[in-house]
């Protein structure tokens, strides 16, 4: 369930590229700061977007979809229902453009944005390397995981501020991203690859304790999924942003 995280990183930021971007395609609709109905232009907007996300957008550099391709991810954690390290790569998710955005309101004035998007079903794979506890349940082992996610929700607010670059152009920076993470559904099963029988027995015993009591572990590793989503999103999403500025990004 940690995988579920990088799927909707890339929803959001998109969404938010969506919103505050104006230097876009010609297949994008333009979207006016003081249009009263702005919202419902960034949705049909997000929605003219979305044939083209399968391979991404490097003009505003949005990733391909269809799979998601993150290298790699780092994940430590001390804490009383989960001490753990893990490395992951080669990650892939699958299901990303099935996303939609069910609720949308933006406050241009005042750089606020609150979006729920769902996702009713993404896989993901990556080779894992992991040392650590889950609950009472140890962790140990290298090998490849495959995970099914059904029914996700991610309820997002994000603020922004203006900033300015030392040549004195004016840009938006994202400050803040708050999200709240549900996930309806899960299975997932692991082949351990380094070779050592223990570890494997280890992880099989964990993977099956995982996926039996999925919603217990649902609760100690939720936090993690939002903290690690929000900055992916803040980091991705300046970094479309830093090249925009703002007298294109929310024009009359």
């Amino acid at each position: 369930m940690l995988y579920t995280n990088l799927i909707l990183t890339a929803c959001l930021v998109l969404a938010v590229n969506l919103v505050e971007c104006k230097k876009l395609p010609d297949f994008i609709p333009q979207c006016k700061k003081n249009d009263p109905k702005f919202d419902q232009c960034v949705l049909k907007a997000i929605e003219a977007v979305r044939p083209q996300l399968n391979k991404g957008i490097p003009k505003i550099r949005v990733p391909a979809l269809e799979p998601l391709v993150i290298p790699q991810l780092n994940i430590t954690r001390n804490l009383p229902n989960l001490d753990v390290k893990a490395y992951l790569s080669n990650i892939k998710v699958i299901g990303a453009n099935t996303f939609s955005v069910t609720k949308l309101k933006c406050d241009t004035e005042a750089l606020v944005l609150e979006m729920t998007v769902r996702l009713p079903l993404i896989t993901a794979t990556c080779n894992y390397d992991v040392d650590g506890r889950l609950l009472v349940i140890p962790l140990k082992g290298k090998g490849e995981f495959k995970g099914n996610f059904t029914d996700i929700v991610a309820d997002v607010k994000g603020t922004g501020e203006i900033v300015s670059s030392k040549k004195g152009v004016k840009y938006v920076n994202i400050k803040t991203v708050r999200s709240k993470i549900k996930v309806g559904g899960q299975q997932s099963k692991v082949v351990n690859t380094d070779g050592d029988r223990n570890n494997e027995i280890i992880t099989n015993t964990a993977f099956t304790f995982i996926n039996q009591n999925w919603r217990q572990v649902l609760q100690v590793i939720t936090p993690i999924m939002e903290e690690t989503a929000d900055a992916i999103i803040k980091s991705m999403g300046n970094n479309i942003l830093r090249a925009i500025p703002y007298s294109e990004l929310l024009p009359q």
